[in-house]
């Protein structure tokens, strides 16, 4: 038997634990200790259910799954350590329990990690878990922010078509990444293991530019095919990825004076542009609007945090780009959505920053309204570790040569670079700058903390490539910067 347990997010009164078992058909009892305290779960929990791989013992009974269990919080607002044990084995998650308030100047800062596009086989030289663990100050809180699993890579995989087989395939790949430390190789386990984990999705937990056709993946040609891998991924996401505080297609968790609002805008797209996100999640990111304008109203400093899988200030891809690369945001109605309700807080002076990654690159920029107040920044990191392209890596390497014998060669040769103007992107009324571009494997670790009106975050991106001296040059501390509505 394999065992794993992490601490997805959930809503505040309750401390939520996944617990995952393989290579057995019925799940031994679980026990949670803390120190030598044993911790009893509260009602409302998740049995354990299969973890949708149609992995079986010869009997037919699935032999891989999961449960969610709910647990008080213990009595510390530091962080603690929670031993989780099941049949002969035991392994330890840690976790603290977000704040209700952002600590204020002069004291510790509450610490939010950024990371997203996670391919697991770049991640062999000096894995990403280990440079995440010697990150200072240690996250209090972990976002990732899509692409945690790549379902459809290598492009040159022959994916089956029946179902059952497509489950394994689609199941091993999350299995390597969420069981890494059992079968002691690179994988996401070690950087799930620190609590509380919020995962957003992007294209990658399906396949590239989900839910549209893509010419390189046969498995998407015809709709049955399309359906068959589309309610496989999903089943996945849910069981292995998606808190119960996530079901209705969004996350909200506030930290005065910073109201977060996560938002899931791929599973429910559609082809055509109409939709990317579902009802609820409409009414959500009406709500989070108002509450921040009620904060104002009522004299309380208001600050709004708003997260997705894909970047807000992107130029919107043509009618062939969207088909051949991926649909953004700006390509779907309902972004219209998400943009009232911003140009809604601006008009008022309530300021905004929005986080994400899935491009390749990371980024800071900056937006001024009319009058000059700063009142948002986007904040993106990516990748954890990039994928490879077919062909065009190939085209990359022979340009690097080229450079390199002319002394001209670059540190990052297979990654994009950001775009080093806004001109075509229009946000409300803003003047948009960019303040920051990252290249490079890297991650982002956003320090908060409350001051007079609103709130102050610095961004330190951390490289994490293998290099000592690629880590040393292309880390950076970025800010502090400062957003307030008073």
């Amino acid at each position: 038997m394999q065992l794993f347990a992490y601490n997805p997010i959930g809503r505040s009164d309750e401390l939520l634990v996944w617990v995952g078992v393989l290579d057995i058909a019925t799940p031994p009892p679980v026990t949670f200790t803390i120190g030598t305290e044993t911790i009893k779960p509260l009602p409302g929990g998740t049995a354990f259910e299969p973890l949708g791989d149609n992995v079986c013992d010869k009997l037919g009974r699935a032999l891989n799954h999961r449960a969610i269990f709910r647990l008080p919080w213990p009595a510390t607002d530091t962080r603690f350590t929670l031993y989780v044990s099941a049949g002969n084995q035991t392994v330890s998650l840690s976790s603290r329990r977000i704040p209700a308030q952002l600590p204020s100047k002069g004291r510790d800062s509450f610490n939010l990690l950024l990371s997203s596009c996670y391919y697991q086989p770049n991640d062999k030289s000096l894995p990403l878990s280990r440079l995440i663990d010697n990150i200072k100050p240690s996250p209090d809180f972990t976002l990732l922010a899509g692409d945690q699993v790549y379902l459809d890579l290598p492009s040159s995989q022959n994916l089956p078509q029946k179902k059952h087989e497509l489950a394994r395939v689609l199941g091993k790949k999350y299995q390597t990444n969420w069981f890494s430390a059992h079968l002691q190789q690179p994988g996401l386990a070690d950087v799930l293991r620190h609590g509380p984990v919020l995962c957003v999705p992007d294209d990658h937990e399906y396949w590239n530019n989900f839910p549209l056709s893509q010419v390189q993946l046969n498995n998407t040609h015809w709709e049955k095919d399309r359906n068959n891998w589309r309610d496989l991924a999903k089943q996945l996401y849910e069981r292995y990825q998606m808190s119960p505080a996530q079901c209705d297609g969004y996350f909200r968790q506030d930290i005065a004076p910073l109201s977060m609002l996560f938002l899931d805008g791929r599973t429910w797209r559609d082809e055509t542009g109409v939709q990317m996100f579902n009802d609820a999640t409409h009414i959500a990111i009406d709500q989070w609007a108002q509450d921040l304008i009620a904060r104002k109203k009522n004299n309380l400093p208001a600050v709004g945090l708003l997260s997705s899988g894909q970047a807000l200030l992107i130029e919107k891809p043509g009618r062939w780009s969207r088909k051949l690369a991926d649909m953004e945001m700006p390509n779907y109605n309902d972004f219209a959505v998400l943009t009232s309700a911003l140009a809604r807080l601006f008009a008022l002076d309530i300021p905004v920053l929005y986080v994400t990654g899935d491009v390749h690159w990371g980024r800071i920029v900056e937006g001024k309204n009319p009058r000059g107040k700063t009142i948002f920044y986007e904040v993106i990191a990516s990748p954890s570790r990039l994928i490879d392209t077919v062909i065009t890596d190939q085209i990359n390497w022979a340009k690097e040569m080229w450079r390199d014998a002319r002394g001209q060669g670059k540190d990052f040769p297979l990654h994009p670079e950001a775009p080093p103007h806004l001109s075509d992107i229009k946000l409300a009324n803003l003047a948009l700058s960019s303040v920051h571009r990252q290249q490079g494997d890297h991650v982002a670790l956003l320090r908060f903390h409350a001051i007079p009106g609103g709130l102050e975050f610095s961004v330190d991106y951390i490289c994490t490539d293998a290099d000592e001296k690629k880590r040393r040059e292309h880390s950076s501390t970025q800010g502090p910067f400062k957003l307030l509505s008073l």
